[in-house]
């Protein structure tokens, strides 16, 4: 059996990722600071993000069960947009988004390095602004941008080792996060002119883009940026 780590389980693209690496047959040690629904998970750790200490024990718990094969999937973040951005703002932002990615993906190289983990891979979850710039959000757009960063370095060191690390970027996908620009009919209306195929995602479409990177049909991809966005990256003229 492999095991997979999913942060920020609880709702959204990450209650999705859960669920759907689960039916895969995936052990799943979920992590988030509100209670995560049975359904999506196996072993449920409730604490920050940011806690070493809980990244210790979904290790442990992961590597009890996963026989050496071990992914682990970045997705919890946070957005706070508006100018000024305080100094709060950033240091929350940048914590939640891209200090905790790196300290998880730091415990994992370090499960690598002592043989507990012996396969499996890395998954970053970025965004459009991993990419592409947006008005009143430097935080944010910092952080997301690092993320792809951080997907190249891990998968330079581990590719040696024969565990892949790539970035999902989702494009506006309908969940909590988006829901004030997809129940405005303004704003819906100016964001669906980017996206080709003329709706918006939903977490199953994210879900299924990692499941395909934790799987062996992807045995020959790493260090890539994966946009599921409906073709926004791809929309010129609008």
């Amino acid at each position: 059996m492999s095991a997979a780590i999913v942060t920020g389980a609880a709702a959204g693209n990450g209650l999705a990722i859960a669920c759907r690496l689960r039916a895969s047959r995936h052990f799943i040690v979920a992590l988030d600071r509100m209670p995560i629904p049975h359904k999506a998970t196996d072993r449920a750790l409730t604490g920050d993000v940011l806690d070493t200490a809980l990244m210790a024990t979904a290790f442990d718990h992961a590597c009890d069960v996963a026989g050496g094969t071990v992914f682990l999937v970045n997705n919890a973040g946070i957005t706070r947009p508006g100018l000024p951005q305080s100094d709060e703002v950033w240091d929350s932002t940048l914590g939640v988004n891209l200090t905790a990615p790196f300290r998880w993906a730091r415990e994992f190289c370090a499960r690598v390095e002592d043989g507990r983990i012996r396969e499996g891979g890395i998954i970053f979850i970025g965004s459009l602004a991993t990419q592409l710039g947006f008005p009143e959000n430097p935080a944010y757009i910092a952080s997301k941008s690092g993320v792809l960063g951080l997907t190249r370095a891990f998968a330079y060191d581990l590719g040696k080792k024969g565990i892949r690390v790539n970035c999902v970027s989702p494009g506006y996908i309908a969940t909590a996060m988006t829901e004030r620009s997809y129940n405005d009919p303004a704003m819906n209306a100016a964001r669906s002119r980017h996206m080709l195929l003329g709706r918006w995602g939903q977490p199953e479409d994210v879900a299924n883009a990692v499941a395909f990177l934790c799987s062996p049909e992807s045995s020959y991809i790493t260090g890539i940026n994966l946009p599921v966005d409906g073709g926004w990256t791809a929309c010129g003229l609008t």
